[in-house]
């Protein structure tokens, strides 16, 4: 039954998981004292900098910032989402999942339509080391396309041998199973016989298509031939929309430790043969275009994504059709980026012939968002004067126009094109353009539109409000270059690179001064900020003295930002995962997890100027605390008494403050 899982069962259910036998069961422990350490599995490390406290049941890496409870473990370490996680731990302790009164989802209403395709699966993978026939289906594997048998195992990989009844003979040995067969698109129907079926898939090598948690929902058929189709994918189902899943995530979900960028391929063979060659963060479309859908899925994984295509016409037009389907659901702080082959080359072919290094390169390499968008839009201009350059400018802010207009990389992208355009910002900001038909002149796709329909966005489930004392657990590695300020500031678009769309279709490597994305401004107030500065770098806490005023305020931030101070002062050689063992209070914990674990995080670690920041809040607090308390005084005295030289220069020094706090 789908519905909310009771708060009192997770509860219960971490109180019955010991966290040290979570995190053993998947990464290598190490006592040390009355903790455990390790190397971390979230990023990678020479030393060991990840921390696991079984009193308190938490974990904490020094290194990442990732940290928090066995909940928040399997979520991030196999990469599952809250719910899938809080089955896979009640699963371990024998428990059963309660779920509060609710419709029950599309995946427990054709819970049979599942088995099926399980079976079917398990029926494929039979027949390519059982069958007669299957010499045929392992020489192709092996020999034409060069796939280990561990690969295949990993893929499910099967075989579908000639003749049209195999399955069903197998699998729909009963009317039920034959109307669930049918239901999946695994059987087709006899036009003149009616209740008289035959086998979908004949002769073909078969791809099973899991979703997301693992669960068989659909299957690809490749010829072996020049037969046609040359491949056969199952039709739309109950539990199978293709413009809704991603074939391969499954497999990178779990084959790769650590998923901070996925990359989006074109076909089957391309996913597979990438993972055997170390590449496992590789995923592929179903027979559709990258849509929004697709796009916002991913976000919710990864912080970076990459567009793989091929570097001639048809893979121009999916590379704007890509643009197209991410701008609408774009996210600060997330990238989408664009890699272009060499024509003739697939990422099979290119693998094979170059390597893993040599494609890793390529995909560090790989265009930004921008660098696409501003090249397609000039490309879509025809005059070299300022007649021309009013119509890049315009074909431009429409599609910039599709980002969420509360975004920061909206105002950079604006920014650069005032730079490109000689436009000021403020005009083009206020610009109302038309909606512009982003697809390349004389392209097969000419007229594809912001409109399509496989750019809908789904509204999946994202709360994960039942972490016990916990804020949020999601960490994003940080993507920028710390400048001399100690922040991200983005470069300058370099309006002198020479066009990536050179003519005659074929594309260069970018340009190391690509434009890199901004990160949103920080939501942390400054005492939070300050708070952080100190728990990343708990020494500059013996240089900072805190007078008693500010000591004895009742406001929450500054209070949690004065226990931080104290404990580091008093204890100069601790850290960070230090204070959160002796810490009690479960609302200061909870504060301090979700500093941590924000995505400030990442910066403040790096910066080399923490203590004058902290200094900067405190001095500010002071003398916000002085003026607060000489208003309080100078009105409860009342003008009448402000006549001595001494209450005058007080209250001048008192507007003075006021008016340096409005500048």
């Amino acid at each position: 039954m789908a519905g909310r899982i009771p708060d009192q069962f997770i509860d219960e259910l971490l109180a019955r998981t010991d966290i040290t036998d979570v995190v053993a069961s998947r990464i290598s422990l190490k006592k040390t004292g009355q903790n455990y350490s390790a190397l971390c599995p979230f990023h990678n490390e020479k030393s060991p900098s990840f921390s696991l406290n079984p009193n308190k049941q938490f974990y904490y890496c020094f290194g990442c910032g990732a940290g928090g409870n066995a909940i928040s473990f399997v979520m991030e370490h196999d990469h599952l989402d809250f719910v899938d996680a809080i089955e896979a731990l009640a699963k371990d302790a024998g428990m059963e999942v309660p779920r509060e009164q609710g419709a029950p989802d599309r995946y427990e209403q054709n819970a049979e339509l599942l088995k099926r395709l399980s079976e079917s699966s398990q029926f494929y993978q039979q027949q390519l080391t059982q069958h007669p026939d299957k010499k045929k289906a392992t020489d192709y594997l092996s020999k034409d396309r060069g796939l280990s048998g561990q690969i295949a195992k990993v893929f499910g990989l099967g075989y579908a041998p000639p003749g049209w009844d195999n399955l069903l003979k197998k699998v729909g040995t009963r009317a039920e199973s034959q109307e669930q067969l049918l239901l999946g698109g695994m059987l087709i129907e006899k036009k003149d016989q009616p209740g008289h079926y035959y086998d979908r898939f004949r002769d073909r090598i078969i791809f099973p298509i899991r979703d997301s948690r693992g669960r068989v929902i659909a299957f690809g058929g490749r010829a072996f031939g020049d037969e046609k189709p040359k491949y056969l994918n199952s039709p739309e189902t109950p539990v199978f929309q293709k413009s809704q899943e991603l074939y391969g995530l499954f497999e990178a979900k779990q084959n790769t430790p650590i998923l901070d960028q996925i990359i989006v391929v074109e076909g089957y063979m391309d996913v597979i043969v990438l993972a055997q060659h170390g590449i496992t963060n590789a995923v592929a479309t179903l027979g559709t275009s990258v849509n929004s859908q697709h796009i916002r899925k991913l976000f919710k994984l990864v912080s970076k994504v990459v567009l793989c295509f091929d570097g001639d016409k048809a893979g121009r037009s999916a590379a704007i059709r890509g643009l197209e389907a991410s701008l609408p659901v774009m996210q600060d702080e997330k990238q989408v980026r664009f890699l272009f082959l060499p024509e003739g080359e697939d990422p099979d072919s290119l693998v094979r012939k170059e390597g893993k290094d040599a494609f890793n390169l390529r995909l560090d390499d790989a265009s930004s968002l921008s660098h696409v968008l501003f090249e397609h839009a000039r490309n879509l201009v025809t005059l070299g004067d300022e007649e021309g350059e009013a119509q890049f400018a315009r074909n431009a802010m429409g599609m910039i126009q599709q980002i969420p207009k509360e975004l920061t990389f909206r105002s950079v992208l604006i920014r650069q094109l005032s730079e490109q355009s000689g436009i000021d910002s403020e005009t083009l900001g206020n610009t109302a353009t038309p909606k512009v038909k982003y697809t390349t002149p004389n392209s097969p796709v000419q007229g594809h539109s912001a409109s399509d329909p496989n750019s809908y966005l789904g509204h999946d489930d994202d709360s994960y409000s039942h972490l016990a004392n916990q804020a949020d657990y999601d960490y994003y590695p940080d993507q920028g270059h710390p400048n001399e300020h100690g922040y991200d500031a983005p470069p300058y678009y370099d309006s002198n690179k020479k066009s990536a769309f050179k003519k005659g279709g074929k594309f260069t490597k970018y340009q190391k001064n690509d434009v890199v994305f901004s990160p949103a401004p920080s939501s942390l107030s400054r005492v939070k900020q300050a708070s952080l500065c100190l728990l990343l770098h708990p020494h500059i806490a013996q240089n900072i003295s805190l007078p008693d005023p500010l000591l004895h305020q009742a406001d929450d931030e500054l209070q949690t930002f004065c226990r931080i101070w104290r404990f580091f002062y008093k204890y100069p050689e601790k850290n960070a995962g230090h204070l959160l063992g002796e810490l009690t209070d479960p609302s200061t914990l909870s504060s301090i997890y979700a500093l941590l674990n924000h995505n400030d995080a990442a910066t403040k670690q790096k910066i080399t100027n923490a203590l004058q920041e902290v200094l900067d809040m405190t001095t500010a607090l002071e003398k916000n605390l002085g003026l607060n308390s000489s208003i309080a005084r100078l009105k409860s005295r009342g003008n009448e008494s402000i006549k001595d030289n001494d209450s005058k220069q007080e209250l001048r020094n008192l507007m003075n403050l006021i008016r340096q706090k409005k500048s």
